[in-house]
């Protein structure tokens, strides 16, 4: 019995501190933190490495909070091709933008990238939660803002009609339009490409033709813009 207890217990902590990572927690106290995992009702799931975690189009009854490992949401095509739309590690959660929807499905398939662990809290717990904790609906609010601002920029991005259009709005976007000329990338290449919808060999291809035109120079975690003019005639083109 006493076993058992312990076991429970070190699972609670682990739930703990994965949500004390996870923006929808932020800036929540830990005794509140305690109170709300004490209180709430949750079902935690494991699943291999390759593993599908939920297929598109099936039901979306609950949020997902990862609390260990990874996972990509992934668009899959019948020619067997797979392009990756993002990756999630370690409190992240996904979900959450279709949780409320009239229709909730999710639009895409989710993946386990290594051996995970999901926390699932549905949509009646949450509703519970943000109820009694004004900083985690906040906080929800602000991811669902953050996701219709990606949303918008990708589809900005499928305007353009060239790759390289596409990889020069990424600088610029990041550059904020040419005020930082030193750019730090928080994202690999795997990861930004996924965002621009471009196969990765294309993006190193191109960003390799905008440093030999002498534009930008980079290496594997940074972008130095060097000529910005040159950079936004490309645009106009």
């Amino acid at each position: 019995m006493k076993v058992n207890e312990e076991r429970q217990v070190r699972i609670v902590q682990e739930i703990i501190e994965a949500l004390s990572e996870s923006f929808l927690f932020k800036e929540i106290r830990k005794k509140e933190l305690d109170d709300i995992v004490g209180k709430m009702i949750y079902r935690r799931f494991k699943y291999k490495k390759g593993q599908i975690i939920a297929h598109e189009d099936e039901p979306c009854t609950t949020l997902g909070v990862i609390l260990k490992g990874e996972v990509e949401i992934q668009r899959l095509y019948s020619s067997g091709k797979t392009i990756v739309l993002s990756r999630f590690s370690k409190g992240d959660v996904f979900g959450e933008a279709i949780l409320f929807a009239s229709t909730s499905a999710y639009p895409a398939t989710v993946a386990a990238v290594t051996d995970c662990e999901i926390l699932y809290i549905n949509r009646d717990e949450i509703l519970k939660i943000f109820t009694q904790n004004e900083v985690a609906l906040n906080n929800f609010l602000v991811l669902l803002s953050n996701k219709i601002m990606i949303l918008n920029s990708k589809i900005k991005n499928i305007s353009f009609k060239s790759i390289r259009q596409k990889v020069i709005n990424y600088i610029l976007v990041k550059s904020k339009d040419g005020m930082i000329k030193h750019i730090i990338l928080k994202e690999n290449k795997e990861v930004i490409a996924a965002e621009l919808g471009i196969p990765r060999p294309s993006l190193s291809r191109e960003l390799i033709n905008l440093r030999e035109l002498g534009y930008i120079a980079f290496d594997r975690g940074s972008i130095d813009i060097l000529d910005l003019e040159a950079l936004e005639a490309e645009m106009m083109e």
